[in-house]
């Protein structure tokens, strides 16, 4: 289950920015002004980066549990924490 979600979590996000590269290009000036433009935004926006640096935190204090926090570490970074937590839950259940 955390597998699929991990799988979730990574195409949601990317499509949504296949519809904004489609309509923008790769301007990251517009993402950064879409994504903090309102405070209802910004509010998701930090809930987002503040998320990913708890996933990032706790698969890097459980290292020796999951035994590849690589896999977390990278999956939160290019993708988001939607798809790094449940990685890293998936990782905790089947161990090193």
């Amino acid at each position: 289950m955390y597998l699929g979600l991990a799988v979730l979590g990574a195409v949601v996000p990317y499509a949504a920015l296949a519809v904004f590269i489609s309509r923008h290009g790769l301007s990251l000036s517009e993402l950064a002004q879409q994504a903090f433009g309102s405070p209802g935004a910004t509010f998701f926006a930090l809930d987002v980066v503040v998320g990913g640096v708890t996933v990032l935190v706790a698969a890097t204090r459980d290292s020796r549990l999951i035994g590849r926090k690589w896999a977390v570490v990278a999956a939160t970074l290019l993708v988001g924490p939607g798809c790094g937590l449940p990685l890293w839950l998936a990782l905790r259940q089947t161990g090193p």
